[in-house]
């Protein structure tokens, strides 16, 4: 007789018949699953679904890990770019707060990157002040 963990048949006859749409080794799964006295030829042949539908599992799983790690690293990119932005607008504050000529040079090219589209229409609210408008 085929080695069938039935603890892991029986997870999966209730994970398949919760789906919409099981599709045909996921339906086979679960008529075999349910069947009382299964012949030794349904039993190699269960053997072999839930085999597939492991691996299968373990797939998703690894996809799924990559896919966490392609985001943490570009999670971790963006932080890294608005840290530069910070800094760097950080210093021309700085600057401007420390010569006139500079906060002139800073409020233009606030009033133009305004103008000019470079911020967006949801975010003018947010900086209108900073140009007194």
């Amino acid at each position: 007789m085929a080695n069938i963990n039935t603890d892991y048949l029986d997870d999966l006859v209730k994970r398949f018949k919760g789906f919409k749409s099981p599709n045909d080794t996921q339906q086979l799964i679960i008529i075999l699953g349910e069947k009382d006295n299964r012949s030794e030829d349904d039993n190699r042949k269960l053997a072999v679904l839930m085999k597939a539908e492991r691996k299968a599992d373990q797939l998703a799983k690894a996809r799924a890990d990559a896919r966490r790690m392609i985001d943490a690293d570009k999670a971790k990119a963006r932080k890294a770019e608005v840290r530069r932005k910070m800094i760097w607008m950080g210093a021309f504050e700085k600057m401007a707060s420390e010569d006139s000529d500079r906060k002139i040079d800073l409020i233009r090219l606030m009033i133009e990157a305004f103008e000019s589209g470079f911020i967006s229409d949801r975010d003018k609210d947010v900086v209108r002040d900073d140009i007194g408008f």
